[in-house]
């Protein structure tokens, strides 16, 4: 069993013990009441060996895509690892990082992206979303890592900008020809 693995067990069982909740109980067969236990040591010792582990996921989560100007949601197709966006929008990602066992864990997330002429950065207080606002066209990728584990952990999202919509179209009659 891996150290880490047999502290928690430990902590859990020494837990429960402090508690009292390891004794058979009057009314309750013996089989019943030790598998009770054995079920909420393992339980307890499933959330300390994930917190002992720290974070080992990094999840992103995309919000809808905004007109920068109006902030009116723009419907748009969810297709795969890449965001596209059109010059003009802006949309938010938010980041969720969880141990083994999927709790939330408090990690400070640092936020990059590897073409600044494509999009800009606008990152929250707390560290777990980004507003990704568009530059020129172009293609660009987000990252979002952890710094503090060793190894650090990324996430990544490629963001392509396309030029927006026309916006006029002049219709200049020409003079006639014969056919």
């Amino acid at each position: 069993m891996p150290p880490d693995r047999a502290a928690a067990l430990s902590a859990a069982i020494q837990l429960h013990q402090l508690v009292g909740g390891l004794h058979t109980q009057c009314g309750v067969d013996r089989t019943t009441t030790v598998d009770q236990a054995e079920t909420a040591v393992r339980k307890t010792a499933d959330v300390f060996a994930a917190w002992l582990a720290g974070t080992t996921r990094l999840h992103l989560t995309l919000g809808p895509v905004v007109d920068e100007t109006t902030g009116v949601i723009t419907p748009t197709i969810d297709e795969g690892a890449t965001m596209q966006i059109n010059t003009g929008q802006k949309f938010d990602v938010t980041a969720d990082t969880e141990d083994a066992s999927g709790y939330d864990t408090p990690e400070t997330i640092v936020w990059s992206i590897d073409n600044s002429d494509v999009a800009s950065l606008v990152v929250s207080s707390d560290s777990k979303t980004c507003t990704v606002v568009s530059g020129a066209p172009g293609s660009a990728v987000l990252t979002a890592t952890l710094p503090n584990l060793d190894p650090p952990l990324s996430a990544t999202l490629a963001v392509d900008v396309v030029p927006a919509g026309t916006a006029t179209i002049d219709l200049v009659a020409g003079d006639p020809v014969d056919e």
